[in-house]
This record gives structure tokens, C-alpha cells and sequence, in this order.
């Protein structure tokens, strides 16, 4: 009993599918870029010469979706999309109130 040890199951492999990025991250980083293309297509580009410059606004969603799957709370030490992810599970749920005699 005391003092066998056990053989350690091995680690999965890691869940990176493409550039680093785990499913929920992906899946994070694409929404963004869906959002990017719809807000370029209501949206016009602004009027400057220059084709960057022009369309650089188009981009922020995608720039909040990269903040958001890269940049962790502070303190549960979780990506922001995650949190949030859980943070809306956590709201949604049905809720039961226990009537207590005070």
C-alpha cells in the first residue's frame, strides 16, 4: 500500500492544430475574422491614398479577438475568452434559491 508506486499515465498530446493555437483559440481568432470581413463590407474604407491606412479599422475585431485569446486575467490566471466563456455559463445557469427562516 505505502510505498508502490504507480506508473504515470502518459500526457496527451498537445491540442495545437495550427499556428500554436488550440481549438478555443481558433475558433476565437476565426470569429474575429468573420466579424472583420462583415464589418468591411457595411463599412466603407476611409478616404486615403494609402490601401493600408484605408482599411485598417476593418481590422479591430480581429485585433480584439487576438487580445482576448492572448491576454490572461489576472487573478485565475485564464485567457480572457475563456473567462468570459465561463463567466456567461456561470449567468445562464438556472439558478435555485433556498428560502432560509432568518
Amino acid at each position: 500500500m505505502f510505498g508502490h508506486q504507480h506508473p504515470l499515465s502518459q500526457k496527451p498530446a498537445s491540442g495545437k492544430i495550427i499556428a500554436g493555437l488550440n481549438f478555443f483559440q481558433l475558433v476565437v481568432v476565426l470569429l474575429g475574422a468573420k466579424a472583420s470581413y462583415e464589418l468591411s463590407k457595411i463599412i466603407p474604407a476611409i478616404p486615403v491614398k494609402n490601401f493600408a491606412l484605408a482599411h485598417i479599422h476593418h481590422l479591430i475585431p480581429l485585433l480584439l479577438a487576438f487580445i482576448a485569446v492572448f491576454t490572461k486575467e489576472s487573478k485565475t490566471g485564464l485567457p480572457i475568452a475563456v473567462y468570459i466563456y465561463y463567466l456567461a455559463l456561470f449567468k445562464s445557469r438556472k439558478k435555485t434559491f433556498v428560502w432560509r427562516r432568518s
